[in-house]
C-alpha cells in the first residue's frame, strides 16, 4: 500500500517539475494481440538494452512497444490505476478513476471506475469475472442495477472473453501508441535509484514536451491541445509501468487542464479480492 502511494506521488513530482502547463470515450479500443514469447514480467535485462521500439533518445515504433506491453501484460498478474483529472476556472469539471486487479490470463479479475466532478452526474461502476462469468454493478443517483455481461456457457449472458466484457482496456494499448507517437520525446535516460527501489527493477524514464499531433493527445476531436508535457517509465521488455500527462485543451471559450496518471504495480503479485455484498464475505483468487 505504501509502495503504490509513494509511485502515485512520484508521478506528480514528475509532472511539477517539468511541466508547462485519457481517459476518453468510455468505449475502449480493444486490440487483439498475438502472445509472444517474452521474458518474465520485469525479468532482469541488460542495462543497456532498450524497450522494443526504442532506438537512442527517440520512440521510433510505438506500435512495437505497445505490442511487447500487452503481450508481457497478458502473461502476468497485476494492478492498473488510472486517473484522469479535467480543471476549468470553477475547480473541478470532472474526475474518472479506474482501479483494476487482474489476474494472470485474464482468469479473473475485480474492475472499478467512479466518476465525480461539476460537469458529471457522479456515477460508479463495479466489474468481476469469476468462475467464467463477468457481473457490472452501476450505481447512479444512489440506485444500483446489475446484469450479467458475459457468460462462458451462455448462461444468462453472451459467451464474451474475459477481456472483451471488461469496460476499458486494461493494458490502454492504443492510448499509449497514440501518445508516444504524437509527442516530441526529448529524453530517453536510466531511472535514478530511487525509481528503481520504487518499482523494483531497472527501468528507463521517457520524457517529452509538446506535440506533432494534438488530435492524438486530445480524448475529445472538438480540443485544441497544447503545452503538453509527458514522463514515462518504461522497462526494458517493453512494459510500460506508469506515465504522467499534462495538456491544455481549448474548445470554443472554455480552457481546461487536464492531467493523466497511469501506473501499473504488483506485478507477479496481485491477488483477485472479492467482496460478497450479500454476505460481507471477502474471497481471494490467488494469481
Amino acid at each position: 500500500m505504501r509502495r503504490g502511494v509513494a509511485i502515485a506521488a512520484v508521478c506528480l513530482c514528475l509532472l511539477s517539475a517539468g511541466c508547462t502547463g485519457l481517459f476518453g470515450d468510455d468505449t475502449a479500443h480493444r486490440e487483439t494481440v498475438t502472445p509472444a514469447p517474452v521474458p518474465t514480467a520485469d525479468a532482469p535485462t541488460s542495462p543497456v538494452q532498450r524497450a522494443p521500439g526504442v532506438v537512442g533518445d527517440r520512440v521510433v515504433d510505438a506500435t512495437a512497444l505497445g505490442r511487447a506491453h500487452v503481450s508481457a501484460l497478458s502473461n502476468t498478474s497485476y494492478r492498473v490505476h488510472h486517473t484522469r483529472t479535467v480543471m476549468n476556472g470553477s475547480g473541478l469539471q470532472k474526475r474518472v478513476r479506474t482501479r483494476a486487479s487482474i489476474s494472470a490470463g485474464y482468469e479473473s479479475y475485480t474492475a472499478t471506475r467512479t466518476i465525480s466532478g461539476q460537469s458529471v452526474t457522479p456515477r460508479a461502476v463495479h466489474s468481476t469475472w469469476r468462475d467464467g462469468r463477468a457481473l457490472r454493478r452501476t450505481t447512479v443517483n444512489g440506485s444500483t442495477s446489475t446484469e450479467v455481461v458475459a457468460d462462458s456457457r451462455g448462461i444468462g449472458g453472451p459467451p464474451r472473453s474475459p477481456r472483451a466484457a471488461l469496460f476499458f482496456e486494461p493494458t490502454f494499448n492504443a492510448r499509449l501508441r497514440a501518445l508516444f507517437s504524437a509527442t516530441n520525446i526529448t529524453s530517453i535516460r536510466p531511472g535514478d535509484e530511487v525509481i528503481k527501489q520504487l518499482y523494483g527493477v531497472s527501468l528507463y524514464r521517457i520524457k517529452g514536451t509538446g506535440s506533432a499531433d494534438s488530435s492524438a493527445v486530445a480524448t475529445r476531436p472538438v480540443d485544441r491541445v497544447s503545452n503538453v508535457s509527458l514522463s514515462a517509465t518504461v522497462t526494458p521488455n517493453g512494459i510500460v509501468r506508469s506515465y504522467a500527462l499534462q495538456y491544455t485543451a481549448v474548445s470554443g471559450t472554455d480552457t481546461r487542464r487536464v492531467t493523466e496518471i497511469l501506473r501499473y504495480s504488483d506485478l507477479g503479485t496481485t491477488d483477485v479480492v472479492f467482496e460478497d455484498r450479500h454476505h460481507g464475505n471477502r474471497t481471494t483468487r490467488p494469481d
